[in-house]
């Protein structure tokens, strides 16, 4: 039997019977060895997190639009056990850490009011007062926060979760001053590969993703197991880091920005190696650092310790799929080459 009506026969006597995937025009293996059943409920719940999403982004005028739907879709493939309101507020946090991403690095903003800013940012994670009458990203931050603080575990976990918002803008920080270096060709003031990566999970949002994951999931029993839940979210982050450098390496290398692949190959070229090989030496690396992450994250995932096994389930399915999304797509643009359809339904003759 077709392997397609396979899977539509899982869907039971009312079936979709369409094209073997509702998410057809896009090219993810992630979502592709899912059960037809599977896939529809990820794209179902993608819809339903991306419409309230969008009204919310409207409000805020530099949150970039086009990016609510694939995060939508991101944070549904990872954790489609969890709630539509869950998968919104995780969403939302994205979309302001995309958003923050753009001022730092589109240098759009002068140095002196980012830093300003990003006390205001800090503050507000803190639940501290902060003006933000005139930021409409720090009203968006506030939205969040209040989404966040719903959560019982947001009582326990908070403080975590700001403290790695402050280190995503310290992060940012560090990468605006590294490509400052680069493009004065100070390479003494350039940081080593695992100093790049290591402030990497942290600049793209990363660990922040991993403690709202932990909030918004809501397994009481995550606070128990900090220590194994932190150590597969280091990992997933190392994994979406290197996927996104691998991704927009060509693009960031025009711009006179840095990323790993960068560093790698400056290293190689030291050591007497041709350009093009050097590159190609440098992307072989980083695609094995990434294989040799997410198999350890099976490991970890395979001997789950919270009570659900939802929380590592969710760690380790945001990386997979965000590294085989970077394959063939990126955030900014992948909205533009593709628009999501509801499958039609009929039922089974």
């Amino acid at each position: 039997m077709d392997e397609r009506v396979n899977r539509r026969s899982e869907l039971g006597p009312a079936v979709l019977a369409v094209d073997p995937s509702p998410v057809a025009g896009l090219q993810i293996s992630f979502l592709d060895h899912l059960p037809l059943a599977q896939q529809v409920r990820i794209y179902d719940l993608s819809v339903r997190a991306s419409r309230p999403l969008q009204h919310w982004a409207n409000k805020y005028p530099l949150i970039r639009r086009e990016r609510v739907w694939p995060l939508a879709l991101s944070v549904a493939a990872a954790a489609p056990f969890a709630s539509v309101e869950a998968l919104i507020a995780t969403a939302r946090l994205n979309l302001w850490v995309f958003t923050l991403d753009d001022l730092f690095d589109e240098e759009r903003v002068p140095l002196a009011e980012l830093l300003r800013r990003a006390e205001r940012y800090r503050a507000i994670a803190h639940r501290r007062a902060a003006d933000a009458a005139d930021d409409s990203l720090a009203m968006a931050l506030r939205d969040v926060c209040d989404d966040f603080a719903r959560y019982p575990l947001f009582q326990t976990l908070g403080d975590g979760w700001a403290e790695a918002l402050g280190g995503t803008i310290d992060g940012m920080l560090c990468e605006y001053r590294w490509r400052d270096a680069f493009r004065d060709q100070t390479t003494e003031a350039l940081p080593s590969y695992a100093e790049y990566v290591a402030n990497g999970l942290y600049s793209i949002g990363g660990l922040l993703h991993v403690w709202a994951t932990l909030i918004t999931i809501d397994d009481p029993s995550t606070p128990h197991h900090l220590e194994h839940l932190l150590l597969m979210g280091r990992l997933a982050c190392t994994c979406i880091r290197l996927a996104n450098d691998l991704q927009s390496s060509h693009k960031e290398l025009a711009e006179g920005k840095i990323n790993a692949l960068v560093l790698l190959s400056q290293g190689f070229l030291r050591e007497g190696m041709p350009l093009d090989e050097a590159y190609a030496q440098a992307r072989r690396r980083v695609q094995a650092d990434i294989t040799a992450a997410l198999r350890q994250l099976a490991i970890l995932q395979a001997v789950a310790q919270t009570d659900t096994g939802e929380p590592e389930a969710a760690l380790a399915d945001i990386a997979r799929f965000v590294c085989d999304f970077y394959v063939e797509h990126d955030y900014h643009t992948v909205s533009a080459l593709f628009a999501p359809r509801r499958p039609t339904q009929r039922r089974a003759p």
